[in-house]
């Protein structure tokens, strides 16, 4: 008897089971493998050890999917204040570790390799949904939204101290995202878009002044070739005008920014908002490598593997398996292989959507929303900054990038999908 409750259990747990987001799961793991290892392969017939890598994570990331997807998602909730305490120690410990092109984001543990700022992402969505699950019509104390802010802000800070602007930009989009659906009164939202109009004026200023200071840069330290000779030579300085009032006579070794932002930050910016203003054999190389990519793959692409841009290195290996992976797949499969792509991602967000409808309360609502939310700012922010109509952030593209951190958070998301699904009615 009990063996029979057990086969229909299994068999009402297998019908009810979304197979459509996880087939399209999948697929998106089978493309990965193909175009990682067109990213990264060396014409020495051996298999890539980063198409390996990329296996083992996979096959780590199904089997904590399915278990996720099993368990009650208000077990795991319970438990999100043990998660984030020790994914927050992780992003503390990390600033120990040693700085990798002058970013200190991973924590070696024996051969593995982590980013805790990818595991962020989970920790936060966690702890918010279930904190505001049980704050329901509460919002509008201000002390609360307080230690809701705390929650998400604190780790987006110690995040982008790393520095890793992407990720803080995903926790704060999150954050916002998960109050709005909370019912967060409106008055914070209005404040808050007043504070960020503000803040995007002046970095609009700046951006402007390092446009400035560029070009000063440029008309002294351009190149000249004397009688068709293409060696370079440095033009004497002359006076011009500068930025600095306390020397007209000399521009500045760096551009010196009221708020702290880097150079490479701007460039970004500049990348997007005046892209001709940057070198595009320096700063706009990534970027415009990408365009030529995508641009040249036409319709049908030029084939798995036969990419010219890719293949050539005119695409650098280090990015080009992760954050610029859609321009590799656009130019080995065209626009159809595009809208290929994003189709299975529209499987993955509109059930994320229904999930959410289909919720049985408000914090099974607020856990499938911040996961479609979640993915959906990795997809839109990933090809937008791929075509270059976003600024280059480093954020990766779900279940098709390389990076195992980011592999195995993608995976733990899509099953607490399944888990809402699954549990929204007694078996």
């Amino acid at each position: 008897m009990k063996k029979l409750k057990i086969q229909i259990f299994l068999k009402e747990l297998a019908f009810d089971f979304r197979w459509s987001q996880f087939l399209a799961m999948l697929f998106l793991m089978v493309l990965s493998s193909l175009f990682v290892f067109s990213a990264t392969y060396r014409d020495d017939h051996l298999l890539p050890v980063e198409v390996q890598k990329q296996w083992i994570w996979f096959g780590v990331g199904l089997c904590i999917y399915l278990f996720v997807s099993l368990i009650d998602y208000h077990w795991v909730c319970r438990h999100s204040w043990f998660v984030y305490g020790i994914v927050f120690v992780l992003l503390v410990l990390v600033f120990r570790s040693h700085a990798v092109f002058g970013a200190q984001r991973w924590l070696e543990i024996g051969k593995i390799k982590i980013q805790p700022s990818e595991f962020a992402k989970i920790s936060v969505l966690l702890a918010l949904c279930y904190y505001l699950s049980r704050c329901v019509g509460q919002l509008g104390d201000w002390r609360r939204m307080g230690l809701v802010s705390l929650i998400a802000l604190v780790p987006a800070v110690l995040i982008y101290k790393q520095p890793d602007l992407g990720t803080a930009l995903v926790v704060v989009a999150l954050f916002l995202m998960i109050l709005f659906i909370a019912g967060a009164p409106m008055r914070f939202f209005t404040i808050l878009g007043i504070i960020s109009l503000l803040g995007a004026t002046l970095i609009g200023i700046e951006t402007y002044r390092y446009a400035q200071f560029r070009k000063a840069r440029t008309e002294i330290e351009a190149p000249e070739s004397e009688n068709g000779n293409e060696m370079i030579q440095v033009r004497k300085p002359r006076k011009i005008q500068l930025l600095s009032e306390a020397d007209k006579s000399k521009p500045p070794a760096k551009f010196k920014s009221y708020f702290h932002l880097k150079e490479y930050q701007l460039n970004r910016i500049l990348g997007v908002v005046a892209p001709d203003e940057l070198d595009r054999l320096r700063e706009g190389w990534n970027r415009e490598q990408a365009l030529i990519a995508i641009g040249s793959g036409g319709l049908s692409g030029k084939g798995w593997n036969k990419g010219d841009v890719t293949r050539g290195g005119y695409l650098p290996r280090t990015i080009s398996l992760n954050d610029f992976i859609f321009a590799v797949f656009a130019e080995e499969t065209g626009l159809v292989g595009g809208v290929v792509l994003v189709c299975l991602y529209a499987i993955l967000l509109f059930g994320g959507i229904r999930i959410a409808m289909k919720a049985r309360d408000n914090l099974g609502m607020l856990l499938a929303s911040g996961v479609t939310f979640l993915l959906f700012f990795h997809v839109f922010v990933n090809i937008g900054m791929t075509l270059g109509i976003l600024p280059i952030v480093g954020v990766p593209l779900p279940l098709m990038s390389y990076g195992g951190s980011f592999v195995l958070v993608c995976m733990t998301a899509l099953g607490l999908l399944q888990s809402v699904w699954l549990h929204r009615k007694p078996y």
